[in-house]
């Protein structure tokens, strides 16, 4: 299993020299299984830098699993 963290600082997105290193992006997990299987926990703003790396693999297949949503 591989697990890769594209996003993780809180519920908005920041930038600036400090966020260099370690990024600004909000909530979103990759995991990878051993049978291929790809889940994504979460699609914050990380997303789209991991869209950006599936669509480059021209992966099309994919489970999403949300860890909270706003309901009106």
């Amino acid at each position: 299993m591989i697990i890769n963290c594209w996003g993780s600082r809180g519920s908005i997105p920041v930038s600036g020299p400090e966020y260099v290193r370690y990024g600004g992006d909000t909530t979103c997990l990759e995991i990878r299984a051993r049978s291929g299987d790809l889940i994504i926990v979460d699609a914050g703003t990380g997303i789209r830098r991991l869209g950006l790396k599936l669509m480059e693999e021209q992966r099309q297949d994919y489970h999403f699993i949300f860890t909270h949503a706003h309901w009106d």
